[in-house]
């Protein structure tokens, strides 16, 4: 079992540099962002382009469904390279439970 904890409040106070720089931590993103965060010299329509992807990364950040197929692709690559194998570490799709009050959340991590 997974107990998460979605902060989407926090997740819209972040400017679009700091979801920039947690995104690309983790993954290798288009070239143009990456001259956005260095501070080149952009068109107003590259700009845009670029604070739309970031906008699409923010979505992603809050997503529970991003983050199990994010866990699962790590598993699975270690997994398989453990065993010399391909293949899904899982064979069906995950499964959430909302923990609306701390009964829940006792009983879930129980």
């Amino acid at each position: 079992h997974v107990v998460l904890h979605i902060n989407t409040e926090h997740a819209k106070s972040l400017s679009p540099v700091e979801i920039a720089e947690r995104w690309l931590a983790f993954h290798l993103g288009p070239l143009l962002v990456q001259r956005w965060l260095q501070g080149d010299k952009l068109s107003t329509s590259e700009t845009e382009h670029c604070l739309e992807i970031i906008e699409s990364w923010r979505a992603r950040l809050t997503s529970i469904s991003w983050f199990m197929r994010l866990l699962n692709q790590h598993i699975a690559t270690e997994a398989n390279r453990e065993d010399k194998c391909t293949g899904h570490f899982w064979e069906g799709r995950f499964k959430s439970q909302a923990l609306l009050d701390e009964k829940a959340l006792a009983a879930a991590m129980a």
